[in-house]
């Protein structure tokens, strides 16, 4: 038998989301927002301080911090300082992503330069490496934690829109994910994997206009996705429901690719 509530659950829990500026990491923070839990808003973009001000006004429980989620010394005294001022994070959101175009598009990979094929890597797979290895010892001191890594469908086949590097890094990170959720099981923490197709919001919105169109004619549903729908996967993920949950991967893109 369950005992407590959601809300009594979700008011114990703190979540850390990564890129919370862009437009799907706001969705994410506030669908979690909604559902009772204290989230910590990181990005290395300032204005996230100005997004937290503005949750904070409506009464959510928030904190903002800036950060290179590159840089390994950055991540550690992240999480030290995490450690000092007693914020347990228990819930790890690795969104943050790059995926660079020109002109709506993405380079073909012999065209690609090298310096642009690292930083993607260092933002997409590396970081969110980094985050696990800090959140997951500290999770499993409470022996509870849900780890949300966010892929995409360019990591589970062929993809229209993405860079050879955007493909490569959300496909490692989908490998990284089942690797460290077997690791990590015993201790009570679920590791799991989103992988949205075309959302219209944060990179999907940075695509040629033609491209999209393009793109829709393969989707069933007839249209790309938006970014409350992948944050509402995002909570069912993050909650008390899914402690036999993990390893798994959740496709969200109107049936575009169907495994």
């Amino acid at each position: 038998m369950r005992r407590g509530g959601m809300e009594t659950n979700t008011k114990n829990r703190t979540a850390l989301v990564t890129g919370a500026c862009g437009g799907l990491g706001q969705a994410i923070v506030s669908r979690l927002c909604e559902a009772g839990y204290a989230v910590v808003l990181l990005d290395i973009d300032e204005r996230v301080h100005a997004l937290a001000r503005g949750l904070a006004e409506q009464g959510h429980r928030v904190d903002a911090r800036v950060c290179d989620i590159t840089d390994e010394a950055a991540v550690e005294t992240l999480f030290e300082q995490f450690d000092a001022d007693g914020v347990c994070v228990d819930i790890l959101v690795n969104n943050a992503a790059i995926s660079p175009k020109k002109q709506g598009k993405s380079l073909p990979p012999e065209e690609i330069p090298m310096s642009e094929w690292q930083a993607v890597l260092d933002v997409n797979l590396t970081a969110p490496f980094m985050l696990c290895r800090h959140a997951a010892p500290r999770m499993r001191k409470k022996r509870w934690g849900r780890i949300i890594n966010m892929a995409s469908v360019a990591g589970r086949t062929r993809s229209m829109v993405s860079g050879a590097h955007y493909s490569a890094s959300k496909a490692g990170l989908i490998g990284f994910s089942r690797f460290f959720a077997s690791r990590v099981a015993q201790d009570g923490i679920t590791v799991n994997c989103i992988a949205p197709g075309t959302i219209n919001a944060g990179l999907g919105g940075q695509l040629d206009p033609q491209m999209t169109e393009n793109y829709k004619k393969n989707i069933p549903v007839g249209r790309i996705g938006e970014a409350h729908e992948v944050a509402g996967m995002v909570a069912y993920l993050a909650g008390e429901d899914t402690s036999f949950v993990t390893g798994a991967i959740f496709d969200i893109n109107g049936g575009y690719f169907m495994p």
